[in-house]
């Protein structure tokens, strides 16, 4: 079995041991630390166990329940009603499991909500940027809970908890497991667990039919990056994007030697990296990358010789991170690549 193969049944069946272990409520893994949004790449998979440690899966159907999470642990009682999600993930959790927000941070840009979420989130208050949400419209929402980013949200953390019961974990710069893990402690913090179960088996389903629908053995490297007017940002291995293509069999070929979440990176980089495939996410209008396609070295990329450069929605490929985000991400890299 290829490297490539063993990675993705262990991905899978990771989900399809979490899945299993929350019909089990007090059955969670033991062992393994969780990642801090100072540490974003790190492993939380408890690779014995298919879960990671944190999961709070032994919380599963309790009234009052103890969720540990990135910045602390938080106690929630009964059923949450009135949810604000503060990263395009959360929004996603919610949606998993049959909620809609009432408030979230979308950046005064609801256009930003994806498809296969926006028609499920229905009307909701926007509570402004995701790095810096307006704190007196998320008060005046009266939330019964707040799900946040344990990298951005850390130094208003005890503002947010101040206002309802605050959990925060990896998003805008979680791994693929990373945002997993926070879609099951989502669901907990809900009191959805069953939901959430039945949702993961699907998306197990989904990645599972699509990674058929893959070539097998596949040799070719993806490069996953933003282009903007000023940068061109690389995602390496270990981030959320190269995840899901990893998932397909597909590998980046930027170094994974650091814990870095992105890589600024500049046309000779890209040069002497050689990917054989470039999904390129773009803001509106003239990027860096529109102009490096002027210049000779454009063209010595193989992605840009064998016409294997594709030009991506920068809000599926990077902004959302989240199960269907995902689903979308892995349907496009098929289609595009393999004709499916």
């Amino acid at each position: 079995m290829s490297n490539t193969a063993s990675r993705l049944r262990r991905s899978l069946a990771l989900l399809t041991l979490t899945v299993a272990a929350v019909g089990l409520a007090g059955c969670g893994g033991t062992s393994a630390s969780p990642a801090t949004g100072d540490a974003p790449n790190a492993n939380r998979a408890a690779a014995a166990q298919g879960i990671s440690s944190d999961l709070n899966l032994e919380q599963c159907g309790k009234e009052t329940r103890t969720i540990k999470h990135d910045l602390g642990t938080t106690t929630i009682t009964g059923t949450p009603k009135r949810v604000v999600a503060l990263e395009f993930s959360f929004v996603d959790a919610l949606v998993a499991v049959g909620m809609a927000p009432v408030g979230v941070a979308d950046d005064d840009k609801p256009e930003r909500i994806i498809p296969g979420l926006k028609d499920k989130v229905g009307n909701y208050k926007s509570v402004g940027l995701r790095a810096t949400p307006n704190i007196q419209v998320l008060t005046a929402l009266k939330p019964d809970l707040i799900l946040a980013d344990s990298g951005r949200h850390k130094a208003i953390y005890a503002q947010l908890s101040k206002i309802a019961p605050t959990v925060a974990y990896a998003s805008l710069n979680g791994n693929y497991q990373q945002v997993m893990d926070s879609e099951m402690s989502a669901a907990i913090a809900l009191n959805k667990c069953d939901q959430m179960k039945a949702r993961l088996a699907e998306h197990d389903k989904i990645l599972t039919d699509l990674k058929a629908k893959a070539k097998s053995g596949e040799t070719r490297k993806a490069l996953f990056a933003v282009s903007s007017d000023k940068e061109f940002t690389g995602f390496p291995p270990k981030a959320y994007t190269p995840g899901v293509l990893a998932l397909l069999g597909i590998k980046s070929p930027l170094a994974d030697d650091s814990g870095d979440a992105t890589v600024s990176l500049t046309l000779e980089t890209v040069v002497s990296t050689k990917p054989d495939i470039m999904f390129i996410a773009g803001q509106t209008g003239d990027t860096l990358a529109d102009t490096w396609e002027k210049s000779p070295l454009w063209k010595q990329i193989p992605a840009v010789k064998d016409n294997a450069t594709y030009k991506v929605d920068q809000n599926v490929w990077s902004r959302s991170r989240g199960l269907v985000a995902s689903e979308l991400i892995a349907q496009e890299a098929v289609k595009n690549l393999y004709g499916n």
